[in-house]
């Protein structure tokens, strides 16, 4: 009788403390578990649209956190069972360890996984978008997105795999975030005895009449009589007064064809015109050897 007046006076609080807190635990690990499948078969439906590879990884990263959450409720309730407690620190110990070496040993290809998660979540770019590496000078179209790298085919119909850790880590310019219109600047030299005045009617005109050229005017600009085409002296060089004039279009590809159809019309209609464009000229002095 003292033995089970002992046991309930100063044993039974502990346990049913004990079973409290293995209970909380419980249904918090089964909380967690539900919220991260739900998030992850959303995930995965939609990367099965683009691409059954990205699934299949993003299937696998389910069962990993699923096992993660199980495997964190059961140490968190062994850990306060005073009888498990020191078998279940040699266990985490060993794990840590484990845990440590493999890290260090996939820790390239976890960064690219982890960054291709980032890239598919927050969109700094998608399938068919016009971008440039900054820092690696690569330009072209995005044609794939991984779990692990990123295909960009490049105008030569090249194909270039970036790691998505290099990706996610670039300055990427984007032709086609937000705005897929684009304006592509066409540069022209002109001598100083050209009549610079005509030379900017006449090259602004040729760009206005493309069917391909984008009027970006606002109404406000229309009503205050803003040219449709810019044309402005940039440069007033050795040799030549440098022209630019502002050609807009509606994609990347559309600007690259419009500038060389206006350079190769507008040398026609300068030669017409008597305006010559600028090169560089060398003149030779020669000087004769006169006789004493």
């Amino acid at each position: 009788m003292s033995w089970l007046e002992n046991l309930i006076e100063n044993g039974l609080p502990g346990i049913a403390l004990t079973a409290l807190f293995i209970a909380a635990t419980s249904i918090v690990t089964l909380v967690c578990v539900r919220v991260v499948n739900r998030i992850m078969f959303r995930l995965i439906d939609r990367q099965k649209q683009v691409s059954s590879g990205n699934a299949t990884i993003l299937a696998f990263c389910r069962y990993l956190a699923i096992a993660a959450l199980y495997f964190t409720g059961f140490a968190v309730i062994v850990s306060n069972i005073p009888a498990l407690s020191a078998g279940m620190n040699k266990l985490m110990a060993a794990g840590g360890v484990l845990a440590v070496v493999g890290g260090l040993a996939s820790q390239e290809a976890l960064g690219s996984i982890v960054s291709g998660m980032m890239i598919l979540a927050f969109k700094p770019f998608v399938i068919g978008d016009v971008v440039r590496c900054v820092d690696n000078d690569i330009s072209g179209v995005v044609e794939e997105i991984t779990l692990r790298h990123t295909a960009i085919r490049t105008y030569e119909n090249k194909r270039v795999i970036v790691p998505n850790s290099v990706m996610n880590n670039s300055i990427i310019e984007n032709a086609d975030y937000g705005d897929s219109r684009v304006c592509a600047f066409l540069e022209i030299g002109v001598t100083y005895e050209s009549d610079i005045a005509r030379a900017k009617e006449l090259l602004a005109q040729e760009i206005a009449r493309q069917p391909d050229f984008l009027d970006v005017r606002t109404s406000e600009q229309v009503a205050a009589g803003a040219p449709l085409v810019q044309v402005v002296v940039l440069a007033l060089a050795e040799s030549a007064v440098t022209l630019r004039a502002s050609l807009w279009a509606k994609d990347n590809g559309t600007a690259f064809s419009l500038k060389c159809t206006v350079q190769e019309n507008i040398k026609k209609i300068y030669e017409q015109e008597g305006i010559e464009i600028a090169y560089p000229h060398v003149v030779v002095v020669q000087k004769g050897n006169g006789s004493p």
